[in-house]
């Protein structure tokens, strides 16, 4: 069965995991509206100009040699929720209407294409400029929407541009379980407030970096599979999860009582990790061991285990700390987070998407 498209939001956050600068990322998208068109209209041709001198062009249909086209615009808007792309809609169109006067062919529809849905008073200003421009001009407006966008990709005529760029909506031919690639980052500095690192340095350790790393990657495959809505991978991950939580609470357990008098176990943390790497993995999902030594991370960064015996008091005076002091620790978390998302698909159990982490 094939998987279910995700909902717009989260299916086009893959050009921004899936590309490593904003530039990229709406290139990728322009080069997808392109194919797509050419789905419906074969003849589809996009041009190409230096010094943003392409006559307000994306992809076109038509004869610029005097004839009559049609032209669609891609505006890579993820959202559109304030009246702050309505300037650049109209200058796009006003750009192609001067180019069209200028060499001589005429526009007869000009289509806005965007990954964003719409606020309502945000379509009602794209209706109402749309409807005056059309009167005043002669050119048919049309808008392109995300949901638009993904009932397009819903079709049978676009399987093989659903499978160049959201590979992992579609089931694979292989059957063969692969290996979650391990997400990394060039900087973990946005980790540096975080609970799990400062639970470590409650436990005397000062050097964190592949700790943060781990929980790097373990939290992106985590999201990456939110994102995809991979329900039997999410439940294998949290089945490993949920074991990499049994063995801490084994260990810790087995160490609490020999704690000193500042609640310090020098043992916890090096054996806990090397358990989780033991854990086995659940079916449809192949983990590697920086992914379940990074789940203990995340349980800590939960508040569901910690390195000293007074873990929870190290918990609640972080949550105090935050609501005294309040920062975008969180915030930046989860955006970098998300970043690293697309590096891993499904099949009928998970294969390796190569698109880049960044």
């Amino acid at each position: 069965m094939t998987p279910q498209l995700p909902e717009p939001p989260q299916l086009f956050a893959r050009f921004d995991s899936d590309n490593n600068s904003d530039g990229a990322a709406r290139d990728r998208f322009e080069q997808f509206v392109s194919d797509l068109v050419a789905v419906q209209w074969l003849d589809a041709s996009t041009v190409a100009a230096s010094n943003h001198t392409d006559w307000g062009i994306d992809t076109f249909v038509g004869n610029l040699g005097g004839g009559e086209v049609r032209i669609w615009q891609s505006k890579y808007f993820r959202e559109w929720q304030g009246p702050g792309p309505q300037g650049k809609v109209r200058e796009s169109f006003a750009s192609a209407q001067g180019k069209a006067l200028e060499h001589g062919y005429r526009i007869l529809e000009w289509t806005l294409v965007v990954p964003a849905i719409l606020h309502p008073a945000q379509m009602k200003w794209f209706h109402g400029w749309s409807s005056r421009t059309q009167r005043n001009t002669g050119v048919r407006i049309v808008l392109w929407t995300g949901d638009k966008l993904r009932q397009r990709l819903m079709s049978a005529e676009a399987l093989d541009v659903r499978r160049e760029y959201f590979p992992h909506t579609l089931d694979t031919p292989s059957t063969a379980a692969a290996v979650a690639p391990v997400a990394m980052a060039d900087d973990y500095s946005m980790f540096e407030d975080a609970l799990f690192v400062r639970q470590m340095h409650a436990a005397g350790y000062t050097e964190t970096g592949a700790a943060r790393g781990m929980f790097f990657a373990t939290d992106a495959l985590r999201r990456d599979l939110q994102a995809k809505r991979s329900t039997d991978a999410l439940q294998a991950l949290q089945t490993v999860q949920l074991g990499v939580q049994g063995a801490w609470e084994t260990r810790f357990n087995e160490h609490a009582p020999t704690a000193d008098s500042d609640g310090l176990m020098p043992k916890l943390y090096g054996v806990v990790l090397a358990d989780a790497a033991t854990v086995p993995d659940a079916p449809g999902l192949v983990l590697q061991h920086a992914h379940k030594q990074g789940a203990a991370h995340i349980l800590v960064e939960e508040q569901k285990a910690g390195w000293v015996k007074h873990w929870r008091d190290v918990a609640t005076g972080y949550g105090d700390a935050r609501e005294n002091n309040i920062t975008d620790t969180d915030t930046g978390i989860e955006a970098v987070a998300a970043t690293a998302g697309g590096d891993v698909a499904e099949t009928e159990h998970v294969v390796v998407d190569t698109g880049e982490t960044r």
